[in-house]
């Protein structure tokens, strides 16, 4: 199960970094909700478009070299026979 919940966080983190990086303004003021320090901090990443896109393709590199990392197979880290 740890490692079917770890492939699903590496999955949403390279999605993200996709729409990050393609699209950072439309992006980050989609996400403009909640408290004011989370919004304080898309509305400063949609300013800073250049900024957005580092971190996303970092964060799309991130999610692949940890999905690589994992386990073919959720049993316990050994393969099926």
């Amino acid at each position: 199960m740890r490692v079917t919940i770890a492939e699903t966080v590496a999955m949403m983190a390279i999605g993200d970094g996709v729409l990050g990086a393609l699209f950072p303004v439309e992006h980050c003021t989609r996400w403009d909700v909640g408290p004011k320090p989370w919004r304080e901090c898309m509305r400063m990443f949609a300013r800073h478009p250049e900024i957005t896109r580092t971190i996303s393709v970092l964060q799309i590199a991130l999610g692949i070299a940890w999905a690589a990392s994992l386990p073919a197979t959720p049993v316990k880290g050994k393969a099926r026979t």
